[in-house]
């Protein structure tokens, strides 16, 4: 980089903001990387890129605004606020901006920060499963399933959650399904799954283990478990009783560096109490899949809905 105070404002500078060097390096700082297709978990998917400058051509006062209004795009998505660098404008002097450099690298490094989603999408997907049983398990699995693989990174990397809402009903109307009950909507209201992390909603039940560093983007191709819960009533017939949740995705679909395009939720309900007189299970298991996109007010809807199994 030759980009300093006193100096020439050369296309070879311009080109390693605007997209890592002469062509295309993700490996650096830039912003196209953060901004356009970019690879793994870097990248939007906007359109809008910046494009490279000849290095026998001047660049321009317009190029170098461009840049800087996809710069606080950038940032305002990331942190709420821009660069504060002021434009250039065509036909005065272009001088040097000290922090135009620290402030990509900042985007760049802090690409997966957010400060807002979009609304809830209103829940949909929801499946009712009947359990009839008493000491036995049960295994739910419900799909997320992206148009492509690059939509499933753009969602995570833009800051998307997926999330599984849990409930049932009690069809006995005895204690040990108004236990189940219990666990599955207050005890576990939800998981909730972004690019690198998970969180439960709900409260109570004993927490057996739980891995919230799992997401999107490390969760696997074979299901990796996310949280084991017991009910721990305090009744000894019931306080058992456990849910497991566990987290796949479906391997390599594209070229850009994704882990998949389908996200495997797969919930697992284990009746291991059996008392003498009530203890049948008859469930109707209420499974809902929920989006909460990213915003769009900084950034266009590049990941579209899911279609969810």
């Amino acid at each position: 980089m030759t980009y300093s105070q006193g100096g020439l404002i050369q296309a070879t500078d311009y080109n390693t903001f605007a997209q890592g060097g002469a062509s295309v390096n993700h490996g650096v700082a830039n912003i196209n990387t953060v901004w356009g297709t970019g690879s793994g978990d870097k990248g939007y998917g906007q359109t809008s890129t910046l494009s490279a400058v000849s290095t026998s051509n001047t660049v321009t006062a317009t190029q170098w605004s461009t840049m800087i209004a996809r710069l606080n795009s950038i940032l305002t998505h990331q942190a709420g606020s821009g660069s504060g660098i002021t434009a250039p404008v065509a036909g005065n002097t272009i001088t040097f901006l000290s922090t135009l450099s620290s402030n990509i690298t900042t985007g760049f490094n802090n690409r997966l920060n957010f400060t807002s989603n979009g609304s809830d999408a209103a829940a949909t997907g929801s499946v009712n499963t009947s359990w009839t049983t008493n000491g036995s398990a049960l295994t739910i699995t419900r799909t997320a399933t992206f148009g492509s693989a690059d939509q499933a990174r753009y969602f995570f990397n833009a800051g998307g959650k997926l999330i599984v809402n849990f409930g049932a009903t009690n069809n006995q109307g005895n204690s040990k399904g108004n236990d189940w009950v219990s666990l599955l909507g207050t005890k576990l209201d939800n998981i909730v799954i972004g690019g690198y992390t998970n969180s439960r909603g709900g409260t109570g039940g004993s927490v057996v283990s739980s891995n919230t560093a799992l997401g999107y983007w490390n969760a696997g191709t074979t299901n990796n478990k996310i949280l084991e819960l017991t009910s721990a009533s305090g009744t000894a017939d019931y306080g058992n009783n456990k849910i497991e949740v566990f987290i796949r995705t479906n391997g390599v679909q594209g070229s850009n560096g994704d882990v998949g395009n389908v996200v495997s939720v797969v919930l697992t309900v284990t009746d291991v109490a059996a008392d003498s007189f009530d203890d049948q299970v008859n469930l109707t298991i209420n499974t809902t899949w929920t989006k909460r996109p990213p915003e769009t007010t900084n950034l266009a809807d590049t990941w579209g809905t899911p279609t969810y199994g």
